[in-house]
């Protein structure tokens, strides 16, 4: 980790590139088919946080998505009366996404289904022709017959204490849920998660484990701070990346560090295998200072030219926790698998001018 205000490039540009010089928007503006971005998990997972963090970097009418809880079979009442539950594939309408997504593939519009998770029924489907980029968001977004399709696939797994009081706080406050129901349909959810769910990991270029802070774990001394609730380890199991990413580069205040008020704050790597493949394990914990956020968030500014929105209101504190650098950082590698694939667009579109 270095200190730098140098600007980042785009990876692989060089001298007699068509794309010297361009910044990712740009290149996304041009013609092509859609780049598809799968994102799976067990509801209340956290799945869109991180669709929302690509979407906030690269602009709304850039970014899609198409969830996949709009293929469910059945509405929620209907699941009560059956028993069912979305996990299981024979749930949902697999079939017609794969020909969905195939019709957005080619840019051709699709009928997709919405399901309205506050009424639990389904509204009137709308008709879709995918943005440059679209993000598959759901359960069964990592399925085999699915990956063919995608460019770029992230499987979101937080702990399952964790996921439990997500999805509680969640559907009781926003999908008007019953408490009784939803407890039932919790129990339900364990076997069928393992069943259905998780095997999806396996297949992923991303995965993202959310356990509750292991600080403590790191000292056998007294913890001298008290960290929020919302304080977590993230544990980033990323696919080494084929291609050289631009520098991205973190602020360390050693000062700081060696002061009276550090941040409590562990960031490693490990390489290792994973599943029988090579990867690389990020480890964040802990609370990251505002200024380490907005050090990476300017460098994949000047990556994507798009100047970002104003943060939100509950995020203009001092100590962020890390969640929102993993969301940066998961980001990044997104960000340059879109941009190597534009690249590799353009060289064999451009032909080098003839020299007489």
């Amino acid at each position: 980790m270095y200190s730098s205000d140098k600007p980042t490039r785009l990876a692989g540009s060089s001298s007699n590139s068509p794309l010297r010089d361009k910044v990712l928007r740009k290149l996304i503006g041009q013609s092509g088919p859609p780049i598809l971005i799968g994102v799976a998990g067990d509801s209340g997972s956290g799945k869109t946080t991180y669709t929302n963090g690509l979407r906030r970097m690269l602009g709304h009418d850039i970014v899609g998505t198409i969830a996949c809880d709009g293929y469910h079979k059945e509405n929620r009442a209907q699941r009560r009366r059956s028993g069912r539950i979305p996990l299981d594939p024979e749930a949902n309408h697999l079939d017609l996404l794969y020909q969905h997504l195939l019709e957005l593939k080619r840019g051709e519009q699709a009928l997709v289904p919405i399901y309205n998770h506050r009424t639990g029924t389904f509204d009137t489907p709308w008709p879709l022709i995918a943005p440059p980029i679209l993000v598959v968001e759901g359960l069964h977004a990592l399925y085999p017959q699915f990956l063919p399709l995608l460019d770029f696939a992230i499987f979101v797994e937080p702990d399952r204490a964790i996921k439990q009081r997500w999805k509680v706080s969640r559907d009781l406050k926003y999908r008007g849920h019953i408490v009784e129901y939803l407890t039932d349909e919790m129990r339900q959810r364990e076997a069928g998660y393992k069943r259905w769910i998780e095997f999806q990991k396996t297949d992923a270029n991303a995965v993202i484990k959310i356990h509750q802070s292991r600080l403590q774990n790191l000292t056998d001394y007294q913890l001298e701070v008290d960290l929020p609730q919302d304080t977590y380890h993230m544990e980033v199991i990323f696919q080494p990346i084929s291609m050289p990413l631009p520098d991205l580069r973190v602020p360390i205040n050693l000062a700081r560090m060696l002061g009276e008020d550090p941040n409590p704050f562990m960031l490693s790597v490990v390489p290792c295998r994973y599943w029988g493949r090579r990867a690389n394990v990020i480890h964040i914990d802990g609370i990251m200072t505002r200024r380490n956020v907005l050090a990476l968030e300017r460098q994949i500014v000047e990556f994507t030219g798009i100047p970002l929105r104003a943060s939100d209101p509950d995020q203009q504190h001092e100590r962020m926790s890390a969640l929102q650098f993993t969301q940066l950082l998961v980001t990044w590698p997104i960000l340059e698998h879109i941009a190597h694939i534009l690249q590799t667009r353009n060289e064999k579109a451009y032909t080098p001018p003839v020299c007489g």
